[in-house]
């Protein structure tokens, strides 16, 4: 979608095309659904849908990465509200399952994004969450991306990736989407507690390099 400053009217059409997706995902899968359909579900041009986004795969990524920060922004901001001094692998946990909550919560629209004509459509949003959650991580951690963070990051969003399979196996059992979340309750605990030891440790390789880098300093 183009970048620029635009008014309260263009935001609003833009809201509206967005939601206008989530609509109809929940009635068909996205290889049925067409610009035309999201135009008039969300009422505006088809002007106005191009001069925003290439097509409706740009619409789709689009509508997911601002459902998810807004959802998931609010529910993570209560949380930590909720808990001053959290401990680092319950917070990640936390993460873990506010995603989990995400998918289930949308579950009909993520069974929709997989069709007889493969997997583009759910790529396409995987591929935008994972752009999204790139600088979302650097914020968590509180500093620029590395190589080795970097690393994490792609530990992480393949975590988020892996739930989101299991999820589809048990949408797959329970299309109401009511399904049991013991299994993938287990597999947020292992993913947490496994980001933390890595994030701990890497935290550490860094400060001793800190410490080495300042004490050739002293000795030059």
């Amino acid at each position: 979608m183009a970048t620029e400053k635009i008014s309260k009217r263009t935001r609003d059409a833009l809201k509206a095309i967005e939601d206008a997706v989530f609509s109809l995902l929940e009635k068909k899968e996205f290889e049925h659904v067409t610009a035309r359909d999201i135009c008039q579900q969300a009422k505006v041009n088809k002007m106005t849908f191009y001069k925003y986004y290439k097509n409706k795969y740009d619409a789709l990524a689009a509508a997911f990465t601002s459902r998810i920060n807004d959802e998931y922004g609010t529910a993570y901001v209560l949380w930590q509200s909720q808990h001053e001094q959290p401990d680092l692998e319950e917070a990640n946990y936390a993460g873990l399952m506010f995603a989990v909550d995400f998918f289930q919560r949308y579950h009909v629209q993520f069974s929709h994004l997989v069709s007889s004509n493969g997997d583009l459509p759910k790529d396409v949003v995987f591929s935008a969450l994972f752009a999204n959650y790139r600088p979302f991580f650097a914020q968590m951690i509180g500093k620029e991306l590395t190589k080795e963070n970097d690393y994490l990051v792609h530990f992480v969003f393949g975590a988020f990736r892996s739930i989101y399979e299991c999820q589809m196996e048990k949408i797959a059992e329970y299309p109401n989407g009511a399904f049991p979340k013991e299994d993938v309750q287990e597999a947020c605990r292992f993913i947490g507690r496994t980001f933390t030891l890595l994030l701990r440790d890497l935290g550490e390789k860094e400060d001793g390099q800190a410490t080495n880098v300042a004490t050739q300093q002293l000795n030059s």
